[in-house]
C-alpha cells in the first residue's frame, strides 16, 4: 500500500463513487471530430458500415441468384425461373441476416477464430437443411397458387410439379450448393470486416504517430509553460523572503529533477506506473513546499500495478488540474486522492478532489488537458480505454481512467517510494 505524500497525516484513500453514477464525457470520436467506423472513398465521402453491409449483402445475393437463373429459364419458363431464383436469393439473404447477428455477438465477445471457424462450419452445415426446407415449402405454396390461375398456368406449371416431387430432406448435391453459399457468405463477412478492422488499426496507428509529435509539444507546453514556472519561481522567492532557505533550495532541486525527468521521457509513448508516480510525487512535493497547510494528497496504488504500462504523463496533468482548480482555488485546506488498481484485465486510475466540483447545470466543459488525455487514450487503445468524469463522493471533481492492463517486460525490485 502506498503511503500518503503528506508527511503530517496518513489519510486513507476515500473510495470513488461507483462508475454507473459517473457522468461520461463525449465519445472519443466526438472529441476527435471524426468517425472511424466506415469506409472512406477516394472522393472523401464516408460510407457507414451499416450502409456498406446493406449494399454488399443485397447486391451479392441478387448477383448470386442471377447465376442459376440463366440455366433454369429454358425449363422453368421466364417467370417460373425468376420466381424460383428470387425465392432462393431472398431466403438466403434472410438466413444470413440471422447469421450476421450471431457473428456480430461473437466478434463483440472476441471469440477466437480457432473456436469460431469450426462453429461456423457446423452452423452452415445445419442451416443448409433449414434454408432448403424453408425455401421448398414457401416455393410449393407460391407455385401451386400461381399454377392454379389459368392466365399464368403455363408459366408456373413445371415449377409446381418439380417442387411437389422434391424431397423434404435435402440430398447431397443440393446440400453442397446451399452449404457452399452459406460458407462463401461467412468467409466474405469475416474477410471484409477483418480488412476494415485492419484498415482502422492502420489509421489509428497513423493517427497515433501524428499525435506523437504534437503530444511532445503539448507535454512540454503543459509542463514548461510560463504560468507553471512563474508559480514555482515565485514560490522560491517567497520562501527566501520568509528566511526558509532550506525549503527554497529543496524546491529548486525538486523542480530541476522534475523538468529533467520530463524532458527525458517526453519521447516515450508509455512508461510504468512507478515512473508516473515519481512525476506525481515530484509535482506534489513542489506544491507542498509552498502550500503545506492547505494541500493534502493521498496516493493508493496496488503493488501489482507498479510495472503496468501507461501513457507518459497521463496522470500528472490530472493531479495538477485537481490541485489548481479543486484545492488552491479556495482558501480553505483541501485534499486530492489518487487511486491505481487492477480490475481483471484493466487498469483503473482515478483522481478526485474535494473542491467545488462540476457545475450543477449546463453541459460539462472539457478543458484542453482532459481532451488531450482522451485523445491519447483513444489513439493508443481505441475502444479498450474509457474515461469517466463526474462528482466525487466528497462533492468535488472525479476523473476515472480505464485502460488495458499490460506489464513492462522488465520488473524492478525497487518500489516507487524507494526508487
Amino acid at each position: 500500500m502506498r503511503q500518503s505524500t503528506d508527511n503530517r497525516t496518513d489519510h486513507r484513500f476515500a473510495q470513488a463513487p461507483s462508475d454507473p453514477g459517473q457522468v461520461p464525457p463525449p465519445a472519443f470520436d466526438a472529441l476527435l471530430g471524426y468517425r472511424a467506423h466506415g469506409l472512406v472513398l477516394s472522393s472523401g465521402k464516408q460510407i457507414s458500415r451499416t450502409t456498406l453491409f446493406s449494399l454488399l449483402h443485397w447486391g451479392g445475393w441478387l448477383a448470386f441468384g442471377a447465376v442459376p437463373f440463366t440455366w433454369t429459364v429454358s425449363s422453368w419458363s421466364l417467370w417460373g425461373a425468376f420466381l424460383n431464383n428470387a425465392l432462393f436469393s431472398t431466403s438466403g439473404a434472410l438466413v444470413t441476416l440471422g447469421l450476421r447477428t450471431a457473428y456480430q455477438r461473437a466478434r463483440i465477445s472476441k471469440v477466437s477464430y480457432a473456436v469460431l471457424a469450426p462453429a461456423a462450419l457446423l452452423t452452415c452445415a445445419i442451416l443448409a437443411e433449414v434454408w432448403y426446407l424453408g425455401e421448398l415449402l414457401v416455393g410449393r405454396w407460391c407455385f401451386q397458387r400461381l399454377a392454379a390461375l389459368p392466365s399464368v398456368h403455363a408459366q408456373f406449371e413445371f415449377g409446381a410439379r418439380a417442387l411437389a416431387k422434391a424431397p423434404l430432406i435435402i440430398d447431397m448435391g443440393e446440400w453442397f450448393v446451399f452449404a457452399f453459399a452459406l460458407l462463401t457468405w461467412s468467409s466474405l463477412y469475416f474477410g471484409i470486416n477483418s480488412a476494415m478492422d485492419l484498415k482502422l488499426e492502420r489509421a489509428r496507428v497513423a493517427h497515433a504517430l501524428k499525435l506523437a509529435d504534437s503530444a511532445r509539444l503539448k507535454v512540454l507546453q503543459s509542463q514548461l509553460n510560463p504560468h507553471f514556472l512563474f508559480n514555482a519561481l515565485n514560490g522560491v522567492a517567497t520562501l527566501i523572503r520568509e528566511h526558509r532557505g532550506w525549503a527554497a533550495a529543496k524546491m529548486v532541486s525538486t523542480l530541476s529533477d522534475f523538468l529533467r525527468a520530463t524532458l527525458r521521457t517526453v519521447n516515450l509513448p508509455e512508461i510504468t506506473v512507478s515512473e508516473e508516480l515519481v512525476f506525481i510525487d515530484q509535482y506534489i512535493e513542489i506544491q507542498q513546499l509552498r502550500f503545506a497547510d492547505r494541500l493534502h494528497v493521498d496516493i493508493d496504488a496496488e503493488e501489482e500495478t507498479y510495472w503496468a504500462l501507461v501513457p507518459t504523463l497521463i496522470m500528472q496533468p490530472l493531479v495538477e488540474n485537481a490541485v489548481q482548480h479543486g484545492v488552491l482555488s479556495h482558501e480553505r485546506p483541501g485534499s486530492v486522492s489518487v487511486s491505481i488498481a487492477r480490475r481483471d484485465r484493466h487498469l483503473r486510475m482515478s483522481v478526485e478532489d474535494d473542491g467545488p466540483g462540476p457545475a450543477e447545470s449546463g453541459p460539462p466543459s472539457f478543458g484542453v488537458g482532459l481532451t488531450n488525455t482522451v485523445e491519447r487514450l483513444h489513439a493508443l487503445y481505441g475502444d479498450d480505454a474509457t474515461v469517466l468524469i463526474g462528482r466525487s463522493a466528497r462533492g468535488g471533481f472525479s476523473v476515472v481512467l480505464r485502460l488495458p492492463f499490460r506489464e513492462s517486460g522488465a520488473k524492478f525490485a525497487t518500489t516507487p517510494a524507494s526508487g
